[in-house]
């Protein structure tokens, strides 16, 4: 949510903010000596097979001088362990980097000081929004090399973040590890503490999945610090939940009173967030009389929330539109909205507010209508003893008409009716109301629906060619909707090739054809292409073998371990189906057709049947998975659908020929 709204990630920080007489004000530690016992070192304590370690992990957040400080050392164990000469520093919007420095010690403790100078690399980009980094090799890197890397980054001055992380645990195994943090040493406003801004601002932490039973302990000069040893290693699994769900997470926070317990940080936000909703939903002439145009005639409750609904998405939504500058938003009139009549008065408004007026209008047709907070499961699943805000990243509106109970985002682009974003699916929502309980789940997202017709020939010598026909429907569609926002025409056109492309063999040759359906809400999004493959097919004397399937869209080697840790997530339920012509090649005549392949389970089915008509292969295949979460326990019962799947998938067709096949030459 923006920052001008009642939901801030970013807080002003009033006063000046001073030095600190523990901590210089560079943040800059000095280059550590080389030990023998540093160099001597050639493996991972318990793991052979490590690719790099890190000796050492300093991080240092200081509000009050407003700089993060990192310091890292890194032994390159084997060749794999290269990589790490290459650094990427990420810096967030509205930050710069102070300084960098960055040496390479050889293993006969020689050192070489990188001179040269970072490359600037856009990280992300979205509406205004830009992530980026600083780049560079380290010189002469060898196994055996250690790589000392150590830079600082400027924050935003007299801005303080209401939350900090503490990166605890990377990709490496780490020796030694020192986390600090030093807060503001003022007030900082945080939303929760809108009505008491006259007392210092007290910080909190929440320190989850610890690594061991050491806690932050506060130092000399008010600083918070954790020192760590023998930090394991964060080994990640296809298919998991968010990666925070399972890794430590230390999180500094700034608050007052409410920050004593979970339950009254959450009740004091619901009870803040449910009076300022009310007054901006209100109850004014000009939404009833809207409402009234928008349903009249209608009797039937759920085709007059369609029709409300519809209407809300009418309004210009600036969520999906690049961030305008002040200035730009002076020049073309961007008032600030500060209830559902400015909405319908302006004719434009952010996610949010749309969603309010759809709930102001809903109330003027006789609804019940509540507004939500909804959890992203994208980052990290809700945790209610995290006292954090930011969890809850969207909103809607849980709406009870005719006996039924709707969850509804209109304030979504191209959402439809009955659906929300896959992210909000199946996640805590927190209710602005004051008699229900505060936390319920949101309804499953909606199912993707992915249909592909192909029709193909194979030539003589096994290349393949012809066009493919893609239809998406629900979670799928959605999401291509809103990325191509962030592009026009020919880049919308490239995204869409390059996704096939990547579905297909190395040497394939994609061109989209024609495309339908990127502004529609309720109809599907199509595509036509073209489609060539030089070397589809493989030829062995007489015989060529064709492989059944093409568009090969699971992973390779899925679920290929014995035992799994985390469990196994997908972002939405989804299905796919898939039929496939083959014209054979002249002189060509059927041997042996792909197998044909089933399984079944009661969340998931799949089949592949082939039939062969005359100068005609066709194939059908089908493949549908309902559930979204499943236990590690369940891993061994999924792993062999899918290995059913995968055998399915590379089926083959093998055709013969009454001469030798022609060779191809280069």
């Amino acid at each position: 949510m923006r920052v001008e709204h009642w939901v801030v990630s970013v807080v002003i920080a009033l006063g000046l903010t001073g030095g600190s007489a523990d901590s210089p004000k560079t943040g800059v530690e000095d280059w550590l000596p080389v030990t023998q016992q540093d160099l001597q070192i050639k493996n991972v304590p318990g793991n052979s097979n490590t690719s790099a370690l890190q000796l050492y992990l300093s991080y240092f957040q200081n509000d009050n001088e407003e700089f993060i400080a990192v310091y890292k050392r890194i032994k390159v164990l084997n060749d794999a362990g290269k990589k790490y000469a290459d650094v990427e520093i990420e810096i967030g919007p509205e930050r710069s980097l102070k300084s960098a420095g960055a040496r390479t010690i050889h293993p006969d403790g020689t050192i070489v000081e990188f001179q040269g100078k970072p490359f600037d690399k856009t990280v992300f980009k979205s509406r205004g929004v830009k992530f980026t980094a600083k780049t560079f090799t380290l010189p002469d890197v060898t196994v055996g090399s250690i790589l000392d890397i150590r830079w600082v980054i400027t924050l935003p001055r007299h801005t303080v973040r209401s939350v900090s992380p503490m990166p605890v645990q990377g990709d490496l195994f780490t020796l030694k590890e020192t986390l600090r943090f030093k807060p503001f040493q003022g007030l900082v406003i945080v939303p929760t503490e809108w009505a008491n801004l006259n007392q210092k601002s007290q910080v909190s932490y929440s320190y989850l999945n610890q690594v061991d039973l050491l806690t932050p302990t506060k130092k000399e000069g008010n600083v918070m610090e954790l020192d760590l040893e023998n930090v394991p290693a964060f080994y990640e699994e296809e298919y998991m939940p968010p990666h925070d769900d399972y890794r430590p997470v230390l999180l500094f926070y700034y608050g007052g009173r409410e920050t004593a317990t979970p339950d009254k940080f959450w009740q004091e936000w619901r009870r803040l967030g449910t009076e300022y909703l009310d007054k901006f939903i209100g109850n004014f002439r000009e939404v009833h009389d809207l409402t009234e145009q928008t349903v009249a005639g209608e009797t039937d409750p759920e085709k007059k929330l369609r029709k409300l609904y519809a209407r809300a998405q009418q309004v210009r939504n600036l969520s999906f539109e690049r961030v305008r500058t002040q200035a730009e938003a002076k020049k073309e009139d961007l008032k600030r909205n500060t209830d559902a009549a400015d909405v319908l008065k302006h004719g434009f408004g952010y996610s949010e507010e749309i969603d309010r007026l759809f709930a102001a209008m809903v109330r003027a047709a006789g609804f019940e209508a509540t507004m939500l907070e909804v959890s992203n499961r994208r980052e990290r699943s809700f945790n209610k003893i995290l006292l954090l805000l930011g969890q809850l990243d969207g909103e809607a509106v849980l709406v009870r008409a005719g006996g039924k109970e709707y969850v509804l985002d209109p304030g979504t682009k191209f959402c439809s009716f009955g659906t929300l974003r896959w992210n909000h699916g199946s996640a805590p929502a927190l209710r602005f109301s004051k008699s229900e309980d505060a936390f319920f789940d949101t309804p499953a997202p909606e199912t993707s629906r992915v249909r592909r017709v192909a029709n193909v020939e194979i030539s003589a010598d096994g290349a393949l060619k012809g066009e493919i026909s893609l239809e998406l429907r629900g979670a799928d569609a959605l999401e291509h909707r809103l990325e191509a926002l962030d592009t026009d025409e020919a880049g919308r056109r490239k995204s869409f090739e390059d996704e096939l492309t990547a579905l297909l063999p190395k040497s394939a040759k994609v061109k989209m054809i024609s495309s339908q359906g990127w502004e529609a809400t309720d109809e599907p999004l199509t595509a036509r292409f073209s489609v060539e493959i030089a070397d589809y097919a493989s030829l062995a004397g007489k015989r060529m073998i064709v492989p059944a399937v093409f568009l090969s869209t699971l992973q390779k080697g899925m679920f290929t371990h014995v035992m799994r840790r985390y469990p196994v997530v997908f972002p939405y339920p989804f299905s796919e189906s898939d039929e496939t012509t083959f014209k054979l090649p002249e002189g060509f005549s059927m041997e042996a057709a792909p197998y044909r392949r089933k399984a079944g389970l009661s969340y998931a089915a799949y089949e592949i049947a082939s039939e062969v008509d005359g100068k005609q292969l066709s194939i059908k295949r089908n493949l549908r998975l309902d559930g979204l979460n499943f236990p590690p326990e369940k891993y061994s019962e999924l792993k062999g659908f899918f290995s059913v799947v995968q055998a399915g998938d590379e089926g083959q067709a093998v055709l013969n020929s009454a001469r030798e096949a022609p060779q191809k030459t280069n």
